[in-house]
């Protein structure tokens, strides 16, 4: 009785720590509070599954790091036409405050790689892009796929790129991994140490709705569902603890070069979609687009836990010793 005792108590402590999210499309409670939340309806279209795919939307970003491990998950939809959901990492020293055409990736047009079509996108002062998760979807039943490259600064052709894709997806949604040491086509090496999970559930009907004016931020924050990821902080530089990993994810189109309104960090209402020039155009490539011209932050942050107060485990072997001793006396 008395061992039995000890192993509830021992697991009653211990499990807060050890609880982590399930990366399956669908927002736990480990997450806590969303850090970024939509403002601005979409202008990407506004899906309304199962019957309508079409729309893609960013209604609130959740992050969590556990286990040496970056969880990820943004609430919303990825209309499945191949248009990406752009996701850039600031997690260490270095990175492009602009982003430069040199680094060469992703789908090989004939001219150029589509990577090269979002040279000149300007970040807000602060963010400095190390590495680029990026996302396409055929169709509701194909594939997940997802491209994790380590652009190196921006300075040469070939940088280190991984890629993997999800069994075909099933009622609107996919999970898979790109494993440890995959090389994308065209990377220089691998940027994987260990395996990126992935998972999108497109169910969500709620959420912002179709336009350029203010969102309903309270349904915003309501919605459960959309695009998961958890990627290992060996494979982002290491952050310090008590550093800050910076955020910047948006909805692109299938070729890097027109970006809708669905931003996180959110812009501001009333704001169209920015297109390639800031102002809705298409210009071919994203160079006109500055985020330091719009009011507020395009990106937000992940705290890596400090140096930690003792540890579940410790305060409860410590509670076992104790009553332990207790007894014995």
């Amino acid at each position: 009785m008395k061992s039995l005792f000890f192993g509830v108590l021992l697991f009653i402590l211990i499990a807060p720590a050890l609880a982590v999210p399930v990366v399956d499309g669908t927002r736990d409670a480990e997450y806590g509070p969303a850090i970024s939340v939509q403002a601005v309806q979409t202008g990407f279209g506004d899906a309304n599954p199962p019957g309508a795919l079409g729309g893609s939307e960013l209604d609130a970003a959740y992050g969590k790091i556990s286990g040496g491990r970056l969880y990820l998950m943004l609430t919303g939809n990825h209309e499945p036409n191949f248009n990406k959901l752009d996701i850039f990492i600031d997690s260490k020293a270095g990175g492009e405050s602009t982003l430069t055409g040199t680094p060469q990736y992703d789908f090989f047009n004939g001219t150029t790689w589509i990577s090269q079509n979002a040279a000149g996108l300007t970040f807000d002062t602060g963010f400095a892009a190390d590495y680029h998760l990026f996302s396409p979807w055929g169709s509701g039943s194909s594939p997940y796929n997802v491209d994790f490259i380590n652009r190196q600064g921006g300075g040469v052709a070939q940088v280190p790129g991984s890629s993997g894709s999800s069994p075909s997806a099933v009622g609107l949604q996919a999970a898979g991994s790109i494993p440890a040491g995959n090389v994308a086509t065209n990377a220089s090496g691998t940027a994987l140490t260990q395996a990126l999970e992935f998972a999108i559930n497109d169910n969500n009907a709620a959420g912002v709705s179709g336009g350029s004016g203010a969102a309903n931020v309270i349904d915003a924050a309501a919605v459960t569902t959309g695009m998961e990821f958890s990627i290992a902080l060996a494979d982002l530089g290491n952050p310090a603890p008590g550093s800050t990993i910076k955020i910047a994810a948006m909805i692109n189109n299938s070729d890097h070069n027109y970006l809708s309104n669905q931003i996180l960090g959110t812009l501001l209402p009333p704001q169209g979609n920015l297109g390639g020039d800031g102002s809705g155009g298409f210009t071919g490539t994203l160079g006109g687009v500055n985020f330091n011209q719009f009011a507020g932050l395009q990106y937000f942050e992940v705290t890596v836990p400090g140096v930690p107060e003792p540890s579940s485990i410790a305060l409860a072997l410590g509670g076992i010793a104790l009553v332990a001793r207790r007894r014995r006396l």
